[in-house]
């Protein structure tokens, strides 16, 4: 199970677990974990962006070769 099918898996089972004397809690837990999924997602990109870019390699090449 990838992390975002984790993440709306906890999600749909926090919302069945909400009462109106929980409501405010589970509500900020769910924010959270939201928050935190956009967070993975956009580093994941990020990293993935460095990883393959070939500048990044070409720049990684020439400084191990004293270029």
């Amino acid at each position: 199970m990838s992390e975002e099918d984790q993440s709306m898996w906890a999600i749909t089972e926090l919302k069945k677990l909400q009462t109106s004397a929980n409501e405010a809690t589970l509500v900020a837990i769910i924010k959270v974990i939201e928050d935190q999924q956009a967070e993975i997602e956009s580093l994941r990109g990020s990293m993935e962006g460095q990883l393959w870019s070939p500048n990044s390699w070409k720049k990684d090449q020439d400084e191990q070769h004293g270029k």
